[in-house]
């Protein structure tokens, strides 16, 4: 199901607790409590699953900008990307990361050449990551697609709206139940409302 999709059956749920004159009041609280709890959830998974899938296209751009392949790699190349890595977050100066590149791509070092581009991003050094790009095919495109991609980090404004987007507004008959209570409701069986 999608957004849309619970949002619809959880109203029409409500509306037919709400609309039932044989319920007590207490069991409509009841009902309502888990019809709250089960939309909610279900709102819950689907804002991870969403999360999940753009931080998961994250990765994999960044793995096809910097060369990463994903699976496992042999133990040399392990030790070399480590190396290289290392080296290249010794460097602090543009000036420096752009003369170490050209002599890593003129030498054919293609990790040491990743490691600089990746510490050149996260540094914000255009110079760098335009004479990578220019030796690395498809890195201008999946640079813009990741440069496209929401930010998904916990402060970011459109993770807020993202957040308020899968929210499940209570049903006026838990409306003023602390978020204990309705869970309290929602855990009791029917018979016992």
């Amino acid at each position: 199901m999608n957004v849309q999709q619970i949002n619809d059956n959880y109203a029409r749920q409500i509306e037919r607790i709400e609309n039932n004159r044989t319920y007590s009041d207490h069991a409509k609280k009841v009902m309502a409590a888990k019809a709250f709890k089960q939309a909610q959830d279900a709102m819950e998974q689907i804002r991870q699953q969403e999360l999940k899938a753009i931080e998961d296209r994250r990765e994999q751009l960044q793995r096809k900008m910097f060369g990463r392949e994903s699976g496992s790699a042999d133990a040399q190349t392990v030790l070399a990307r480590r190396d290289a890595n290392d080296r290249a977050a010794q460097i602090e100066n543009p000036r420096v990361a752009a003369e170490m590149l050209k002599k890593a791509q003129r030498e054919g070092d293609h990790i040491y050449a990743q490691a600089l581009a990746a510490h050149a991003a996260d540094f914000g050094w255009s110079d760098v990551l335009t004479s990578y790009a220019d030796h690395q095919p498809g890195f201008r495109e999946a640079a813009k697609e990741f440069n496209q991609l929401p930010d998904t980090s916990a402060t970011s404004e459109w993770r807020m709206h993202h957040t308020f987007a899968h929210v499940v507004v209570p049903p006026s008959a838990i409306a003023d139940a602390s978020p204990h209570q309705v869970a309290e409701l929602a855990a009791q069986e029917l018979e016992a409302a």
